[in-house]
């Protein structure tokens, strides 16, 4: 026969009898077996299941900050009518996602405003600006002008030009910062037109005797606005043929180290800028002590930040030893 666990227990009567009183423990004891694989399962369910919605709480949470960041990057890449994603759950993300859009329509009226005023300023300014240097010049070419008045208009038309050049350089700054306004984006070569625009700066190099060379990858592609991007290549060598002394040097580079990752380098051994004020310059209107008796509106470098935030590009000033060295590096995302 099979052994079956029991209890018991002897007992002397007084009579001298013994009693013996015991009890069967098979029973009980598969009881107790299945309570604890009851519990042990029980455990190991409850605990894989409070994985699984840990796991798609977390991914539920990712997505949703995922995508409100990709909303935010396309916001900062200048499409100011994106609006960040709500799923009609009403939690904290809703919360926070109604509150961002309100304070983005906020932003967008205001900025829309601000754009039509400053561009109905600067069309309203043009044609008087226009005829003003017309009659400037129309009145400097006659033969009876005495030398004194010829003198003070040669100084106002060349402050006129001044001005007229600052009013196109805000209007550019204005459309790189309107984040796509310059239309639709194209495939670009940039060492091509980072050769053109050496070529066409070749001439003023040599008859100050800078020494311009250019070393460009074949083919760096990039996607953007062909125009704001010559004028960023044109800016950062205006900048450097301006402050480069005569017989000085002006490297310029193009690297492509992957498909649409893209580096710009223009290198100079001119005076430089000091690292406190590098990030100084790239603001609209902010011009370094030893230039304030120079002409120039101190828009320049602004304009190339502008272009390259447009462009989602980073952008870097290098002390060259001596002289500056500016980067301005593609990622491929614009």
């Amino acid at each position: 026969a099979t052994p079956r666990p029991v209890r018991a227990r002897l007992r002397h009567l007084p009579d001298g009898t013994v009693l013996l009183v015991g009890t069967d423990l098979s029973e009980q004891q598969r009881v107790l077996h299945r309570y604890r694989l009851a519990s042990i399962w029980g455990v190991a369910l409850s605990s894989l299941l409070a994985a699984l919605l840990g796991v798609a709480y977390v991914r539920g949470v990712a997505y949703r900050v995922r995508t409100l960041a990709q909303t935010c990057e396309r916001i900062i890449g200048g499409d100011l009518g994106s609006r960040l994603e709500l799923d009609g759950s009403r939690d904290e993300f809703d919360q926070l996602a109604t509150a961002v859009n309100r304070m983005l329509d906020r932003i967008e009226q205001q900025t829309t405003m601000l754009r039509t005023t400053f561009d109905s300023t600067a069309h309203d300014l043009r044609a008087p600006l226009y005829r003003l240097r017309m009659r400037l010049e129309e009145a400097l070419i006659r033969e009876d002008l005495p030398e004194q008045p010829r003198e003070t208009m040669h100084s106002a038309l060349e402050d006129l030009e001044r001005v007229q050049r600052t009013l196109a350089t805000l209007l550019q700054i204005a459309q790189a910062e309107a984040g796509g306004s310059a239309g639709t984006t194209t495939r670009i070569d940039l060492a091509e037109l980072v050769d053109e625009l050496v070529e066409l700066y070749a001439p003023e190099a040599r008859d100050r005797g800078i020494e311009m060379r250019a070393e460009c990858a074949p083919h760096a592609w990039v996607q953007g606005h062909r125009q704001l991007l010559a004028q960023l290549v044109t800016n950062l060598l205006e900048n450097a043929l301006k402050y480069v002394p005569d017989g000085g040097h002006v490297a310029v580079s193009v690297t492509a180290a992957a498909p649409g990752h893209v580096s710009l380098t223009i290198a100079d051994d001119g005076p430089g800028i000091p690292a406190a004020d590098r990030a100084r310059v790239l603001r609209p209107f902010q011009r370094l002590e030893r230039d304030q008796g120079e002409s120039g509106s101190g828009l320049g470098l602004s304009l190339v930040a502008a272009v390259a935030r447009l462009h989602r590009a980073s952008l870097s000033l290098e002390d060259n030893a001596p002289g500056l060295r500016v980067t301005c590096t593609f990622d491929g995302s614009a």
